[in-house]
């Protein structure tokens, strides 16, 4: 498995092929910077030595199979960047090998808060990378702070972990957010929504739209960034009480927004089975509405856990095999794993380790400012995604050490897709769409 070297693991406990894509022919695109040759090194004859990463990610509890998913990308970049001459790295004149300490968070602040601190306490990882929880990530930032490590390539989106970046940038200076927060994401539902309705294709019976959230950090942000969506829309939201990452019944929660003839149901959950359950309820309670089903894609089996329960719902939550290096990679990925991939978890911690590599082959160094003012200068053209991190609050970034949103590849980006059958439809831009948008045929009781 290429340069990965010995893996250990801390505290832990049939997919369908994708729908075709249009290609794009721009020569400039068509080169992603993860298929460049890597950086030019001095070799040595010494034989490489560990640079021991905790890799961090909930590979146990309610979303072990995003975990799964995020420790495969990880090890599938590995090998790509040894075969590309990546690694071994160069750092300080001496070769170093990466090796992969993976750190179960079990979705769980508080046992990846003393998960991390037991192997940093250890003086066990040199680096920190990965993560998928917002309030996991707030538990395990104020850990490293103490310490002064830097956090590469964490993935976590709420608000609550900009803020903190920018009430102490110097404290916080070494962590870097992957995902933008859902201020700068969740208002690109706008202007699908608007034209779907000025085309005709969805004509919601009502004004009436309801939001439910998981009880977290994350999903307050993105239900407080969904309503103000929604209200520019004109509709009237209804916030339902958060529910947990391990939830199985809505079927109060939906009877009531079915009484309230509700037509815009926007759901997030990144517990796997909290999220299938929801989506299997909403039909089973036969809802005449639109569902938003962010976070359903979490896990690469959600079509198993769902069926045609799915058909239907939207979501803007995950890049897309759009180009034709894209398609290449979900393929090798197929191949090697015998399943779609999660590319949120997956795709993303692979381009995120791949940046890793880059830019610490650039620094040359795990001098923490150094290599923090290295990757502030890296802007890395992964196989989803132009990654550059914000040095302050903008336009495309809510914090500083933020990851920027742009357009397709000329930032973070997600497009809108529309599920059906298992295969992720992409309906929006226009200009990359597989289909045209498909109002659910059960809104139909209100026309």
């Amino acid at each position: 498995m290429g340069n990965k070297g010995e893996v250990e693991c801390r505290s832990c406990a049939g997919a369908r092929s994708p729908g075709r894509r249009r290609l794009l022919t721009s020569s400039g695109l068509l080169v992603a910077s993860a298929l460049l040759p890597g950086v030019r090194r001095v070799a040595t004859a010494e034989a490489p030595t560990a640079l021991r990463i905790g890799v961090m990610g909930p590979f146990g509890g309610p979303a072990s199979g995003t975990g799964r998913d995020i420790r495969q990308g990880i090890e599938m970049a590995l090998d790509d960047a040894g075969a590309e001459g990546e690694l071994p790295l160069l750092i300080d004149g001496r070769q170093r090998r990466i090796e992969p300490v993976w750190i179960d968070s079990r979705s769980d602040p508080v046992i990846a808060a003393d998960a991390v601190g037991d192997v940093l306490a250890r003086g066990e990882v040199e680096l920190m990378f990965g993560g998928w929880h917002t309030a996991v990530a707030l538990a395990v930032m104020e850990v490293e702070a103490d310490l002064g490590m830097v956090h590469l390539g964490n993935v976590a989106s709420g608000q609550a972990i900009a803020d903190r970046l920018n009430a102490d940038p110097v404290r916080y200076g070494g962590w870097f957010k992957g995902w933008p927060s859902p201020a700068r994401l969740i208002p690109q539902y706008l202007e699908p929504l608007s034209h779907f309705r000025r085309q005709g294709l969805w004509r919601p019976a009502s004004l009436r739209a309801a939001i439910v959230v998981e009880d977290t950090p994350w999903g307050e942000s993105w239900g407080e960034a969904m309503a103000a969506t929604l209200r520019r829309l004109d509709f009237e939201v209804q916030v339902a009480d958060p529910v947990g990452l391990e939830q199985t019944d809505y079927r109060r929660i939906l009877r009531h927004f079915r009484q309230q003839e509700v037509s815009f149901l926007a759901m997030t959950n990144s517990g796997n089975v909290a999220a299938s359950s929801f989506v299997r309820q909403f039909r089973e309670e036969a809802l005449a509405a639109l569902l938003v089903a962010d976070s359903l894609r979490g896990s690469s089996d959600w079509y198993r856990r769902t069926g045609e329960a799915s058909n239907y719902a939207i979501c803007m939550d995950s890049a897309m095999p759009i180009a034709l290096w894209q398609r290449w990679w979900v393929r090798r990925y197929q191949a090697r794993y015998g399943q779609y991939p999660n590319i949120v978890a997956a795709g993303l911690h692979y381009d995120y380790m791949r940046m890793s590599i880059r830019a610490l082959n650039a620094a040359a160094s795990l001098d923490r400012e150094r290599l923090i003012r290295t990757v502030h200068r890296t802007a890395y053209r992964g196989i989803w995604n132009l990654y550059r991190y914000a040095r302050q609050p903008g336009a495309h970034a809510v914090s500083v050490n933020e990851v920027m949103t742009g357009r397709f590849m000329e930032g973070f980006y997600f497009p809108m897709v529309q599920l059906f059958d298992g295969e992720s439809k992409i309906v929006w831009p226009l200009r990359y769409a597989d289909m045209r948008f498909a109002a659910p045929p059960w809104t139909a009781a209100f026309d």
